[in-house]
């Protein structure tokens, strides 16, 4: 199995790297984005993750990139000091 490729959590099956994408994170929505438009997305932010498709199930999973990793792993070292 190379980086690329891991087990379904649902199935145990392979796994397929699909590509990265940027998730947004945080900000507003609904009614909010309506009332205050583009003001309602302060303190959004995006993820970057890896997405994978199962072969067999068709489960879609999202996987932190090593930059996201890296990153929450050193928030999580700061608030647990």
């Amino acid at each position: 199995m190379d980086e690329k490729t891991k087990r379904c959590s649902s199935c145990g099956a392979i796994t397929v790297y699909v590509y990265s994408e940027n998730l947004r994170v945080g900000g507003t929505s609904g009614g909010w984005k309506l009332l205050f438009g583009e003001w309602a997305e302060i303190g959004e932010q995006t993820m970057p993750v890896e997405v994978y498709i199962c072969q067999r199930c068709g489960k879609i999973e999202f996987f932190a990139t090593e930059e996201l990793k890296q990153r929450l792993l050193r928030q999580a070292y700061k608030t647990n000091q």
